[in-house]
């Protein structure tokens, strides 16, 4: 499998595990858990942000390569 394709699976399985966290955190009634579950389904939002411009890089890369 192509490595965009791996980044592009690892970014889909992240999106699933964000949307879970904060599935939890609406139905935790404890506060201090629920931001908690928050804060996490924030992080990974982040970094599934910055999975989605590396292979944006990426792809523009091989394109240019391509024409090369």
């Amino acid at each position: 499998m192509p490595v965009h394709q791996d980044i592009q699976a690892c970014i889909q399985q992240c999106q699933q595990v964000e949307a879970q966290l904060r599935n939890m955190a609406a139905a935790d009634v404890n506060p201090q858990a629920k931001k908690m579950l928050s804060e996490g389904a924030h992080h990974l939002r982040l970094c599934i942000e910055e999975c989605q411009w590396s292979l944006q890089q990426l792809q523009a890369a091989t394109a240019a390569a391509a024409l090369a």
